[in-house]
């Protein structure tokens, strides 16, 4: 089956809207959405490939990994995302009882959409002012 989606490119903080066509659960063309009203700019992205490349590339993370073997060795085992969050969070708590909050950093490259917020919050809530972005002065 194939259907036309119009959506937005997230490849930089531009969003520009674009119209998806995808067949069988895969993109199979990707063009500016001209007809929308909304904002777009001719850039190599909308020739489709690096969308496509992105959403196709047999090396793309779909689900939670969990490293078996030595740092470097490329041994990975699939784990559930109940697991993967329990992990985190697990890791996450240690560091804080242990360092203290104030320990933990985080930081976002170019934010597109909500991460900046969504990170500031977290570590807010969390008890630490570590936290860096490219808008950060």
């Amino acid at each position: 089956m194939r259907t036309e989606t119009l959506t937005f490119c997230a490849l930089c903080g531009a969003y520009c809207a674009a119209k998806a066509t995808v067949e069988d659960g895969r993109i199979v063309k990707w063009e500016q959405d001209k007809q929308s009203g909304f904002h777009y700019l001719p850039c190599p992205s909308f020739k489709g490939r690096f969308n496509a490349e992105i959403s196709e590339n047999p090396d793309r993370l779909k689900y939670p990994l969990r490293r078996t073997g030595a740092r470097g060795e490329g041994k990975w085992q699939r784990i559930s995302w109940d697991e993967a969050l329990d992990t985190i969070a697990d890791k996450l708590t240690e560091i804080k009882e242990t360092y203290g909050p104030e320990y933990f950093a985080a930081g976002v490259g170019e934010p597109k959409h909500f991460e900046f917020v969504w990170l500031q919050r977290f570590c807010s809530a969390f008890g630490s002012p570590n936290i860096r972005t490219p808008l950060a002065l």
